[in-house]
């Protein structure tokens, strides 16, 4: 059982509270993590098969008038599919919370609290995306500075039913002092990220490739296309089951930890503030 630390703990504390948050939270985080995944893949394969990609007899300009003809009907796709995510982003985010603190949530209750919370979720998101492009347009360093900073507002906004903008500041104020800290351990984290990612998308691809080319056979140049963008959209929802709760247990462990950090920092500031003797 996870043991939500009470005091801050070193980077490599920090670590390996992430893997056993990880670990306890799985079981009420890859099920959401797996809707966010199968809603995602669907608008991929959506998009996939409405694309002109196999009409090479097209012109360009007939080509050009596909495209936009389809921008309508992607861009509503798209909307549903980034709320929806959100929705059940929010939930790992709840869930995982929530086993933090030893009270686990069952399906409904982190799906009503995220659901709650997905619209104030929305519009932080569109806030620090913003912020993000702003900074990576006026040079790459102000870029990573402020998407470090920014990068934990999730946590407070879902967890501690904070506001957008409340909880943008939240990330800000936490991180302010351990930005390297910050910085390492996500980058850590992130490595773990892509060489899960390579490792099951590269078991998971090379079953689905033997099943997709086994049955290929006769089959048009087109529709083995079609198995291969299938069978490559579902090794990316294997995959993001296991990333996704694993990158939102760093999340909520560095949120928690900075937190403590914090508390300690006031507490001594008022300490040292109090008349001696």
């Amino acid at each position: 059982m996870y043991q939500k630390p009470t005091a801050p703990r070193t980077i490599g504390g920090v670590l390996d509270d992430t893997i056993q948050l990880f670990k306890a939270s799985f079981s009420t985080c890859w099920q959401p993590s797996l809707i966010m995944s199968l809603i995602t893949s669907a608008l991929g394969y959506f998009v996939f098969l409405t694309m002109p990609l196999a009409a090479a007899t097209l012109s360009p300009a007939e080509t050009l008038a596909r495209f936009r003809g389809m921008m309508g009907a992607l861009g509503i796709w798209y909307l549903v599919v980034v709320v929806c995510g959100l929705v059940f982003y929010g939930m790992v985010i709840a869930n995982t919370a929530a086993v933090s603190r030893g009270a686990p949530l069952s399906f409904g209750a982190s799906f009503t609290k995220s659901l709650r919370r997905a619209p104030e979720l929305f519009v932080a998101s569109i806030v620090f995306f913003i912020a993000i492009v702003i900074g990576f347009i006026l040079l790459f360093i102000p870029g990573c500075y402020v998407w470090n900073r920014l990068q934990l507002f999730a946590v407070p906004l879902v967890d501690e039913a904070q506001g957008p903008f409340a909880s943008l500041g939240a990330s800000w104020r936490a991180v302010g002092g351990n930005w390297w800290r910050t910085a390492a351990v996500v980058f850590v984290i992130f490595v773990i990220l892509v060489v899960l990612e390579m490792v099951l998308g590269m078991v998971a691809g090379i079953v689905g490739a033997v099943g997709t080319l086994g049955g290929a056979a006769g089959s048009s140049p087109a529709a083995i296309m079609g198995r291969v963008q299938l069978v490559t959209l579902l090794v990316g929802a294997f995959v993001r089951i296991f990333t996704m709760p694993l990158l939102v247990a760093v999340y909520v462990a560095l949120y928690q930890d900075l937190m403590l950090r914090k508390g300690g920092a006031d507490l001594e500031a008022r300490m040292g503030a109090l008349p001696k003797g």
